[in-house]
């Protein structure tokens, strides 16, 4: 056994300090990382790290691919991972998310959709009325929902007004609707709407 302590010692002396951490303390300073990039990151150290990022994202509440370039497979699997999830980003920008119908299709199955309260597919061209149903559908807790810059239609905010009764708030600018619409409480009314109801 004595002759043991010597290689134990040096390869300890050989292993970087973060790598002696604990697996759960490894995993909670890892779901404090703020961005996919990060994750990402450090899921490539080693496989102990990337099982520590599948561990933290069990935790995490929180989740933004805003501005990463990611697509349809690796943000439904990291959203699938992410089971106590509430706020999902997957905002495009200039050269961030490829998210298209399969991609909220497959986000749609993941075991958090029912408990999320916001999400925002702002700017994502490469969906449809098609993925958002699907999405919305199953997002019953769904208070705050950014659809702007998307080409969706009247559909998906029929969809939404039916499904989504704890929404608050729908960011709106899109390119498919043919008429302004708005939210009041859970139901939706276009301005031909409120124009023609007496009030």
């Amino acid at each position: 056994m004595d002759g043991d302590e010597p290689m134990v010692a040096a390869a300890m002396a050989e292993e970087p300090h973060v790598e002696r951490l604990p697996a759960d303390l490894l995993a909670h300073t890892l779901s404090l990382l703020p961005t996919f990039h990060d994750l990402a990151m450090a899921g490539a150290v080693s496989r102990r790290w990337r099982r520590a990022v599948g561990r933290s994202l069990a935790t995490r509440r929180r989740l933004s691919f805003a501005g990463q370039r990611t697509g349809d497979d690796s943000t439904a699997r990291l959203v699938r991972a992410a089971v106590n999830l509430r706020d999902l980003d997957i905002s495009r920008s200039c050269w961030g998310c490829h998210i298209t119908d399969k991609g909220l299709l497959d986000i749609s199955s993941a075991a958090c959709v029912g408990n999320l309260t916001s999400v925002s597919l702002w700017g994502l061209a490469g969906i449809s009325d098609e993925g958002v149903v699907h999405l919305v559908s199953r997002a019953r807790s769904l208070q705050h929902l950014n659809i702007g810059g998307t080409f969706i239609t009247d559909e998906t905010l029929y969809a939404v007004a039916n499904s989504c009764a704890n929404l608050k708030v729908c960011m709106r600018v899109c390119f498919g609707l043919h008429h302004h619409a708005c939210f009041v409480g859970n139901s939706y009314q276009t301005e031909l709407d409120k124009i023609s109801t007496p009030t």
